[in-house]
């Protein structure tokens, strides 16, 4: 494939094959901003500044106070520096928050792609392996920039193949555990003493069920939604130990040992309480999360429910830690804890990378641009030395996710055909919660269908 220009065959594929199964990416809410929504008074688009030697072009998939906190970021960056002009074109994703970008590999595809797009980390191997994205490597070390500038996790997410492809401007902790404190006292528990292990979330289950004939009206937890079935598996798995792809291997492993295991729990728990479909915690027409009403004693939540429930529900007592683990697998409690979040990359075709690249540098590895990034968008660097994580960790809503973003050591798979992987394990583990399959089934089912996928992608970008 020639290095100028990516075929539109490859375009082709990146629109009909990268759509697949990002879903709990923004549908699920696992993005998560600062506790202040920020500014609102502009649009969702914005024009370069005039007089610049240069101008860029951003594709921004965001909208509502994100997308405006973009815009800004831009004209602040524009202010930094005389040379760069920012446009900002709202290029909204479709289903999959993120996986299905048709405006943008439509501009890819006629040749006239934007300077900088937005990707969630894990999709980046597919992406690097369909030609479209630049080689970033030599510019980070020209830069000064190394795997020790950010966070493990965030610099796991950002290579493949020993290169680096993104910039991770958006390191998203998930999840810290919270409880109920008044739950946990009218249950007969200590509302200062969250549980530790996942045994101990059983035996406090137990103790604040409540059921009304066959339906559940009060429930400890519901661990196959937190946040989707697939981002469920990935959080109480590594709670259990689990590890999802083998690298050296080329290989995913949904059934690991301790991934089925933890799928065997959350069956298990559905099961305990008359399963899932008797869960009636929620009232109708509920514009916070479940965890707001005062009928979930435990969650895992991400900051813009945590921020909304303590905005609108003042009187509610919450304590906050890291997640519950299962040994032997796993060793300390937040073990199921991850890192997703959001990147930039460069396409390979783009026109202006040396001035591209200086946006991404600026937004995601200074000072000057974290701090302004957190104050305009919200999101929490994935520079482990920017300065502006002080700010966070004294934040009162986000001290807790900063826990979570400097102890969490995993990712989602970056596989090429990780969105697929994604769908697979939300199909299959709704099967298992619903009883239509064992867990070991399930898992299996997954296993041959994404390797399945992952040959025929081999494939076809070889052809």
């Amino acid at each position: 494939m020639p290095a100028a220009r990516i075929s539109r065959r490859r375009a082709i594929q990146a629109l009909g094959g990268l759509g697949l199964g990002a879903m709990g990416l923004l549908t699920g809410g696992c993005t998560f901003t600062k506790g202040t929504p920020p500014i609102t008074d502009v649009g969702l688009d914005k024009k370069p500044a005039p007089g610049r030697k240069t101008n860029i072009e951003i594709y921004s998939v965001w909208g509502s106070t994100v997308g405006a906190g973009m815009v800004k970021l831009a004209t602040l960056f524009e202010q930094a520096q005389p040379d760069i002009g920012v446009r900002v074109t709202y290029a909204p994703a479709g289903m999959g928050g993120g996986a299905v970008q048709q405006k943008l590999f439509t501009a890819i595809a006629g040749g006239n792609p934007p300077d900088i797009g937005q990707l969630v980390p894990s999709q980046a191997p597919q992406w690097v392996e369909l030609g479209i994205m630049t080689d970033l490597t030599d510019r980070y070390r020209a830069a000064g920039l190394s795997k020790d500038d950010f966070f493990p996790p965030v610099w796991e997410s950002i290579t493949y193949q020993d290169k680096v492809w993104q910039m991770q401007w958006d390191a998203d902790p998930n999840f810290p555990f919270f409880w109920n404190k008044q739950v946990f006292e009218d249950a007969g528990l200590d509302p200062e003493k969250p549980p530790k292990t996942l045994d101990e979330v059983d035996e406090y289950s137990a103790k604040i069920l409540k059921k009304s004939g066959a339906n559940v009206t009060r429930i400890g937890m519901i661990p196959w939604d937190s946040y989707g079935y697939s981002n469920s598996l990935f959080t109480w798995g590594f709670g259990f130990g689990a590890e999802f792809y083998d690298k050296e291997r080329e290989e995913v492993t949904p059934d690991h040992e301790y991934a089925v295991k933890a799928l065997e729990w959350i069956v298990r728990y559905a099961k305990s309480v008359g399963g899932a479909d008797r869960v009636t915690v929620t009232p109708p027409g509920l514009q916070l999360h479940p965890f707001s009403t005062g009928n979930i004693g435990m969650a895992p939540l991400v900051a813009p429910n945590y921020r909304d429930i303590k905005t609108n529900v003042k009187d509610m007592k919450i304590g906050a830690a890291l997640l519950p683990f299962e040994p032997p697998g796993a060793k300390a409690p937040g073990a199921g804890a991850w890192i997703g979040g959001w990147g930039m990359f460069i396409p390979a075709t783009a026109r202006h990378k040396d001035e591209a690249w200086e946006f991404m540098r600026w937004a995601g590895a200074t000072d000057e641009g974290t701090k302004a990034q957190w104050e305009t968008i919200g999101f929490p660097p994935g520079y482990r030395k920017a300065a502006v994580l002080a700010e966070i960790r004294d934040d009162p809503v986000m001290a807790p996710f900063y826990d979570v973003l400097t102890t969490a050591t995993n990712i989602r798979p970056p596989v090429p055909v990780a969105d697929f992987y994604f769908t697979q394990l939300d199909e299959q583990i709704s099967n298992a919660v619903l009883g239509l399959s064992t867990p070991l089934q399930a898992l299996r089912t997954v296993k041959e269908n994404v390797m399945g996928e992952w040959d025929r992608f081999r494939k076809e970008v070889e052809a």
